[in-house]
């Protein structure tokens, strides 16, 4: 589990980061600010038509991923359009959350990645279910530098003992890759933008 939380800790460096190379692609149209959130809502209603689960906030998503009821092709499909629908609503500047799709997509990698760690190692006893815990938490944890909060909450939210240590080494390895890798969070990387010292 440290080592899929270690690789969803350079995920959110990836997804910081194309966060906001969209926002930069909006800076650059030639059309007035005001429309760029009208563009976003298109492409985010695109998204919602070929893929309907990625629309809302996504708790059902969380549900599924975290319970095991999720298989492998669909978890690839929601995650990538998730990604793609939830990157260019923030980046056009709709205003939008960052919790729920960083739990979503974290939760998403996790699955899959527990699924290869059961292929390639059986005998490691890995299960998809805590694996989706401890992604939703790391990816969050590492974006956003909430470590305990991270933790805490995944816990809260399941109420599953037997995710706690896994919880534990899965978020402090994503926050740590995150950390050294990346200098600012998700939350701050806009307010550096504009000359803010943080």
């Amino acid at each position: 589990y440290v080592a899929i939380a270690a690789l969803l800790g350079l995920a959110t460096i990836a997804v910081t980061k194309a966060i906001y190379f969209v926002e930069y692609a909006f800076e650059e149209l030639p059309i007035s600010w005001v429309w760029w959130p009208a563009l976003g809502g298109i492409a985010v209603g695109l998204v919602g038509y070929v893929a309907p689960r990625t629309l809302g906030v996504g708790y059902t998503n969380i549900e599924d991923l975290v319970a095991g009821r999720l298989a492998l092709p669909a978890i690839l499909v929601l995650c990538s359009f998730k990604f793609v629908s939830w990157a260019i609503s923030l980046g056009s500047g709709t205003s939008g959350g960052t919790l729920a799709p960083l739990l979503t997509l974290g939760g998403g990698l996790g699955a899959i990645l527990g699924s290869l760690a059961i292929a390639a190692a059986p005998g490691l006893g890995v299960d998809g279910r805590i694996a989706a815990l401890v992604g939703m938490a790391a990816l969050f944890a590492g974006a956003s530098r909430a470590l305990l909060a991270s933790m805490v909450f995944a816990f809260e939210a399941t109420r599953q003992p037997h995710g706690i240590l896994p919880l534990l080494g899965g978020c402090t390895a994503s926050f740590m890759v995150s950390s050294m890798f990346m200098k600012n969070s998700i939350m701050t990387e806009k307010i550096v933008r504009r000359g803010v010292r943080v």
